[in-house]
């Protein structure tokens, strides 16, 4: 996620091939994801892991930034994020990110 949510929102004229090329392996990953959570609170189990803040910390980006609307095209993905945002101490990256926020194109 991260290098395709670059290239689609903070570039001004990204390669159509190269994003093409990025989103199929997301759409890959999160269908993956997406059938795994559909039977799992978290990535490993019913606790909140490692693995998932290593995750998170990708697909929790706006829609407008990331081209995901996951609560219509992943919902296990969805309620997964809200989960681990429902967590004590739980900050979104805007939050917990210093300085000004990059130019966005998309």
């Amino acid at each position: 996620m991260a290098t395709y949510r670059y290239i689609r929102t903070f570039t001004p004229s990204p390669d159509p091939q190269v994003l093409t090329h990025f989103r199929k392996r997301l759409d890959d990953f999160l269908g993956i994801l997406e059938r795994h959570l559909q039977r799992c609170a978290f990535a490993i189990g019913d606790r909140p892991t490692v693995a998932d803040f290593s995750m998170i910390a990708y697909l929790s980006y706006p829609v407008d930034e990331t081209g995901y609307d996951f609560a219509v095209s992943h919902p296990a993905v969805n309620a997964w994020l809200l989960r681990v945002a429902d967590l004590p101490g739980w900050q979104s990256p805007y939050d917990l990110l210093p300085g000004k926020r990059l130019t966005h194109y998309a």
